[in-house]
């Protein structure tokens, strides 16, 4: 006998991914990132395919490939993706790939030459949060970018980057964070590239700056009806969500 379960309530995920939908004009983006947050990447991904979900958005490029083969067929994105990955299968499935060096650029367009396909990615910036993405680099990068795409050996549908205090709605960081990001899509246009997709906006974007939804909103914590921020947005229930997740277990003892 189990004594200790998680009960997932697939509805749950279904409404906040509604909830979501009904506040932007945006794509969303589930994240289902982590094995779902623990909820389980499969269902979760199927659930959220159902509910209207635009994108799903993984870390590890297995469990893309995992989506993928499950036979979900709306867009899905990988961005933890370090140099040795198993990009020819990611390339062959259609993911799309998140780019943050020259290194990782290089691999990619050899994997995808080496099965005769054009891979799709998204340039990931460093604005600020310092976690990931194309940083003080920036120039070095787009001149191999800029002959990358020149040369048909990419295609650059995306860019994004990630804020480092979205919980925080006042904090200066936040439009700090847009300017920088505006700048590189600015410095992308002078070089002729125009990615369709653009995103910064987490959950807790999502859920308060509009001004940052762009064409894409990645939708995470808020997708299994958790706060980004209790102390600074309000619990799952001011924010209508619902969580989706409830741990049980056999009582062993009460004092």
């Amino acid at each position: 006998m189990n004594r200790a379960s998680a009960e997932v309530n697939l509805s749950a995920i279904t409404d906040n991914l509604k909830l979501i939908k009904s506040k932007t004009d945006a794509q969303v983006l589930a994240v289902v990132k982590a094995d779902a947050y623990g909820h389980g990447l499969i269902q979760i991904g199927k659930t959220a395919t159902d509910a209207g979900a635009d994108w799903l958005g993984t870390a590890l490029l297995e469990e893309g490939i995992a989506l993928r083969k499950s036979g979900i067929k709306i867009p899905i994105i990988s961005w933890l993706t370090p140099l040795g990955e198993d990009f020819k299968t990611a390339i062959d499935l259609d993911l799309d790939l998140s780019i943050s060096s020259v290194e990782l650029l290089s691999e990619v367009i050899a994997a995808a030459k080496s099965i005769k396909k054009i891979p799709r990615v998204h340039i990931e910036v460093d604005t600020g949060m310092s976690r990931g993405g194309v940083g003080d680099d920036w120039q070095m990068f787009i001149d191999h970018l800029i002959k990358a795409s020149k040369s048909n050996e990419i295609n650059v549908v995306g860019i994004w980057s990630h804020f480092a205090r979205a919980d925080e709605p006042d904090e200066k960081m936040n439009k700090e964070q847009m300017a920088i990001f505006e700048d590189r899509l600015k410095s992308l246009a002078t070089a002729g590239i125009s990615p369709e997709f653009i995103h910064i906006a987490n959950s807790a974007a999502s859920l308060t700056n509009k001004g940052a939804h762009k064409n894409i909103i990645r939708w995470g914590i808020g997708l299994y009806g958790l706060s980004p921020d209790v102390n600074n947005l309000g619990d799952s229930k001011s924010l209508k969500l619902k969580p989706a997740m409830k741990l049980k277990a056999k009582l062993h003892l009460v004092k």
